[in-house]
C-alpha cells in the first residue's frame, strides 16, 4: 500500500498499454447506452482511447506533484486510484464480455447496463477527489 501511495502515476502509467490491448482486441465492439429514446454507441476501441488518455492525465498530475517533492493525503489517494481503476476499467470490460446478440438475454443486458451506469458515476464522481488531493499536495510541506 505504501509503493501505491508513493508512486500513483506508475499504476496509471501500466494500464495503459492494458486498456489499449483490450481495446484493440474487439474493436468492432460497441457500448450501447440507452437514454429515454436516444441511443449512444460507443466503439469498445474509441472507450479504451479515452480511458487511457484519462489514466495518462492523472498519472502526469500524480508525477508532476511527486517531482514537485509534495507529499500527497495518503487516504485521498488510496481511494482514488481504487476507485477509478476499478471503475473505468468495469466499464470498459463488462461490454467485452457480454455475448454479440441480446435476442432472449434482454434481462442481462439491462443488469449490465445498470452496473455500467453505477460504476460510472462512481468513477466520475470520485475524481472531485483528484483535484482536493492535488491542491492539498502543492500547500503541504515538502517531504
Amino acid at each position: 500500500m505504501k509503493k501505491i501511495t508513493e508512486a500513483p502515476h506508475f499504476l496509471f502509467w501500466i494500464l495503459i498499454p492494458i486498456i489499449l490491448l483490450i481495446g484493440l482486441l474487439k474493436p468492432d465492439k460497441t457500448l450501447d447506452i440507452n437514454i429515454h429514446d436516444t441511443y449512444i454507441v460507443i466503439a469498445l476501441l474509441h472507450l479504451a482511447v479515452l480511458i487511457s488518455i484519462i489514466f495518462g492525465i492523472l498519472g502526469l498530475g500524480y508525477w508532476i506533484v511527486i517531482k514537485l517533492n509534495r507529499r500527497l493525503v495518503n487516504w485521498l489517494t488510496v481511494i482514488h486510484l481504487i476507485i477509478t481503476v476499478i471503475g473505468f476499467c468495469l466499464i470498459l470490460l463488462i461490454p467485452f464480455f457480454l455475448p454479440e446478440s441480446n435476442q432472449g438475454i434482454t434481462s442481462l443486458y439491462f443488469d449490465a447496463q445498470v452496473t455500467i451506469t453505477l460504476f460510472a458515476l462512481a468513477a466520475v464522481c470520485v475524481q472531485l477527489l483528484y483535484p482536493i488531493n492535488i491542491i492539498t499536495a502543492l500547500f503541504r510541506k515538502t517531504n
